[in-house]
C-alpha cells in the first residue's frame, strides 16, 4: 500500500510538472498578446474602485463608468505620446551625442596621459572603445521601447472592455459562487492586495519620477521628462529597475557636460531613491506583500523571460497570483508558498520560540 501511495505521488508530480511546462511554454509563445492582456487585468483591478467611489458620491452609473474610461484613456494615450515623441527626438540627436562621447573618451585618454598613465590598462581600454557599437546598441534599445507601445495599445483596448464589464462582475460572482467559497475569498483578497500594491507603488513612483525630473531640469540634462517617466515606470520593476532608470540620464549628462555633472546625477538618484525607499515606502506599504527578496529577484528574471519586457513590470503581481491563489490553496503545495514568504506564519513562529 505504501508503494502504491509513493507511486501515485510520483505520477502526480510528473504530470503536474509536464502540465506546468506546457503552460509556461504556451505563455512564452503567446507573450506578445498575453502580456498586454494581463497588464490590462491588473490595471483594471486597480482603477475599478474609482467607479464605485464616483457612484457613492451620487454620480449616475453610466457617467461614473464614462469618467473612469475617459481618464484611463487620456492617461494611457498621453503616456504613449510622450514616449513616442521623446524617443523620436532622441533618435534624431543620437549622431550629435555620438560625437560628444568620442570627444569625452579622447579627453579621458589625454588626462590619463598627462598624469603619467598613458600605458595603464584603462588607457588601453579607452583606446579600443568602439563608440559606434555603443550607439548601435542604444538605438536597438530605443527600437524595443517603441515596439512596446503597440502592447500598450492592445492593453488599452482590453482595459476599456474590462471596465465596461466591471459593473456586472459582483452579480455574476454572487450567482456563480457561494459567499463563503474559499476560491472566491482568495480572489477577493488577492484583488485587494494587488490594488494596495499598485496604488502605493504608483504614488511612490510618481514622487520619485517627479523629483528626478526636477533634478535633471536643474542640471540642464536633455529629455528630463522622459527620464522622469522612465523612473516612474522602472519603479514597478524590483531590484534592477532603479539601475535601468539611472543609466540613460547618467550617460546623457556625461555626454553633455562631462564627469562632474554625471556624478551629480548619480548621487542625486541614489539619495532620492534611497530616501523614498527607506523612509516613505515602509510607512506606506506597511507589512508589505510577504515575499522573500530572493523570490522577488527570481520572479523578475523568470517573468521577463516568459513574457518579455512587460513581464518585468508584472513580476510581483503575477508572483502573488501564483503564491496566494494556486500554491497556498492546496495542502500539497502550501509548503512552497511558505518558502516564498518573507516570514513564517505567526503561529509557527510562536511555537518555535
Amino acid at each position: 500500500m505504501q508503494v502504491d501511495t509513493e507511486t501515485t505521488s510520483s505520477i502526480k508530480i510528473l504530470v503536474g510538472g509536464a502540465a506546468l511546462f506546457i503552460i509556461i511554454f504556451g505563455m512564452k509563445m503567446s507573450a506578445s498578446i498575453l502580456s498586454p492582456i494581463l497588464l490590462a487585468v491588473i490595471v483594471g483591478n486597480s482603477v475599478a474602485p474609482a467607479t464605485g467611489w464616483l457612484r457613492r458620491k451620487g454620480v449616475p452609473d453610466w457617467l461614473a463608468l464614462l469618467i473612469t474610461i475617459v481618464l484611463v484613456f487620456l492617461g494611457v494615450v498621453g503616456l504613449i505620446a510622450l514616449i513616442g515623441v521623446s524617443v523620436g527626438h532622441l533618435v534624431t540627436t543620437l549622431p550629435q551625442y555620438q560625437d560628444n562621447l568620442q570627444g569625452q573618451v579622447e579627453g579621458l585618454q589625454t588626462a590619463l596621459a598627462n598624469v603619467g598613465l598613458g600605458d595603464s590598462p584603462l588607457h588601453t581600454v579607452l583606446g579600443r572603445f568602439d563608440v559606434g557599437k555603443v550607439f548601435s546598441f542604444f538605438g536597438s534599445v530605443l527600437g524595443g521601447v517603441v515596439s512596446l507601445l503597440s502592447g500598450l495599445v492592445i492593453m488599452l483596448m482590453v482595459l476599456i472592455f474590462l471596465l465596461l464589464a466591471e459593473s456586472g462582475w459582483d452579480t455574476k460572482l454572487r450567482l456563480g459562487f457561494l459567499a463563503d467559497n474559499p476560491t472566491l475569498i482568495r480572489f477577493r483578497e488577492l484583488g485587494r492586495d494587488l490594488r494596495q500594491y499598485v496604488g502605493i507603488t504608483t504614488w511612490i513612483n510618481f514622487l520619485v519620477g517627479l523629483i528626478n525630473t526636477v533634478l535633471l531640469m536643474l542640471l540642464g540634462v536633455d529629455y528630463a521628462a522622459l527620464w522622469g517617466l522612465l523612473s516612474f515606470l522602472m519603479g514597478y520593476i524590483p531590484s534592477v529597475g532603479f539601475w535601468a532608470a539611472l543609466v540613460p540620464p547618467f550617460l546623457l549628462a556625461f555626454l553633455e557636460f562631462g564627469t562632474m555633472r554625471a556624478l551629480i546625477v548619480l548621487v542625486g538618484y541614489i539619495v532620492i531613491n534611497g530616501g523614498v525607499q527607506n523612509f516613505v515606502e515602509p510607512r506606506m506599504m506597511g507589512a508589505g506583500l510577504n515575499l522573500s527578496p530572493l523570490v522577488v529577484v527570481l520572479s523578475l528574471f523568470f517573468w521577463a523571460w516568459v513574457l518579455g519586457p512587460m513581464g518585468a513590470l508584472l513580476a510581483i503581481p503575477l508572483t502573488l497570483v501564483v503564491k496566494n491563489v494556486f500554491l497556498d490553496a492546496h495542502d500539497e503545495t502550501r509548503g512552497l508558498a511558505m518558502l516564498m514568504s518573507a516570514s513564517a506564519p505567526a503561529k509557527q513562529s510562536d511555537q518555535a520560540v
